[in-house]
């Protein structure tokens, strides 16, 4: 059969050519692309780990809270105001003042509410041993808010720092062709100046 036979180059399973006549810039360009999908398999760990590590914090602060805390009901003695943050958005809890029974005594202190909370309103709160109140109760839903913000950072920030080293070897490989092109040519242009 007549014509030329096109060589093919083969990868690895490493995502190295196998070919023996691949040029040296093919062979770096597979070496950064298999580093780079090395970083983003651990990226993708690391943020499964973050997000563990957050859900099991999270837990942990919910338990104590659950174990430290006596839920009470507390009622509204004002409206709760829609107030604004600095940034001009509308803050979701401002804090108002509430009264409820502790040990056969009334306690009146400032607790946080939904924004726009009319006076009168009944609201469960967690209250600690002295019968202050102990802060917003953490809830399963603000834990796995808090495993899948740690998750979203950690990859987004990843995806980030990858999309840097991607652009950065795209140069460095761009750099390697461009050399290979020019000392090509100049080996040509050495062989016919002979």
């Amino acid at each position: 059969m007549l014509g030329r036979s096109k060589a093919t180059v083969v990868y690895s399973v490493s995502g190295r050519p196998s070919n023996p006549f691949a040029r040296p810039v093919d062979r770096y360009a597979a070496t950064l692309r298999s580093v780079i999908a090395a970083l983003a398999g651990i990226a993708i760990v690391l943020a499964a780990v973050m997000g563990t590590w957050q859900w099991h914090q999270e837990s942990a602060r919910a338990a104590e809270q659950r174990a430290t805390t006596t839920l009470v009901k507390a009622v509204t003695s004002t409206d709760a105001p829609i107030t604004m943050s600095p940034r001009g958005s509308v803050r979701t809890t401002p804090m108002v003042e509430a009264t409820w029974s502790w040990t056969a005594e009334s306690r009146t202190q400032s607790i946080e509410v939904p924004s726009g909370t009319p006076a009168g309103t009944e609201k469960t709160i967690a209250v600690d041993a002295d019968g202050n109140w102990a802060g917003p109760r953490v809830t399963t839903s603000d834990v796995v808010s808090g495993a899948v913000a740690a998750v979203l950072l950690t990859l987004a920030a990843s995806a980030l720092l990858l999309g840097m080293v991607w652009a950065m070897c795209a140069r460095a490989v761009e750099r390697r062709r461009q050399q290979y092109w020019d000392e090509s040519i100049r080996r040509l242009f050495a062989t016919y100046s002979r």
